[in-house]
């Protein structure tokens, strides 16, 4: 029997894609409120997942898909969206 390893399956928040772990990027906001972009799968706290693929990134849209993921009641800061449009868009 080969020795197959089980690969973790997660689903965008923005496109709703399954895609494996590897291949998405995690947010996850603190339980001091605060939410950040947690580049090495290890931080504590609620987290959704967004795919890397290009796509067309409506700010607001996304705004209210993380509030709705993390459960969020303050508003996403736009410095944040920034840095995540940032790391999105390959360019």
């Amino acid at each position: 029997m080969p020795n197959e390893r089980h690969v973790p399956i997660r689903t965008c928040i923005l496109c709703g894609e399954k895609l494996p772990k590897s291949e998405l990027l995690r947010i996850v906001r603190h339980d001091d409120g605060s939410v950040v972009i947690d580049d090495r799968v290890r931080l504590k706290g609620r987290g959704c997942y967004v795919c890397l693929k290009d796509t067309e990134i409506d700010l607001n849209e996304i705004r209210g898909k993380i509030k709705r993921a993390l459960k969020f009641e303050a508003n996403v800061s736009d410095e944040f969206l920034e840095l995540l449009k940032a790391q999105l868009d390959p360019k």
